[in-house]
């Protein structure tokens, strides 16, 4: 964050039916990979399959009480810009445009 990079913080487990439906519908879509790359994108994952008092308290300080969790951050937004509990292709390709460098 501090080095204005682009990242994509996913919170999943196992057992999460939304998180996998994310994962098969947008954050393997081949469109989203690509723009990941291009854009060197950093990607960071948070595996709460087995509870974490540690995972809790963050996903706790976005006001959530689970997961699905998805925030990006970049240069625009050091805070982190919470998206919605489904995804979609576009909307991360946006979210990430709103936070970076540029409008591209």
């Amino acid at each position: 964050i501090e080095e204005n990079n682009l990242i994509l913080l996913d919170f999943t487990a196992d057992w999460c039916i939304t998180c996998q439906i994310n994962k098969k519908t947008t954050l393997q879509n081949e469109d989203l990979k690509i723009f990941i790359k291009n854009n060197n994108v950093k990607l960071m994952r948070g595996d709460w399959t087995k509870t974490d008092n540690e995972i809790l308290e963050f996903i706790e300080r976005f006001g959530r009480l689970g997961i699905p969790l998805n925030i990006v951050y970049g240069p625009k937004n050091k805070k982190g810009l919470l998206l919605p509990e489904i995804l979609t292709k576009d909307l991360v390709i946006d979210s990430l445009k709103k936070v970076g460098k540029n409008e591209n």
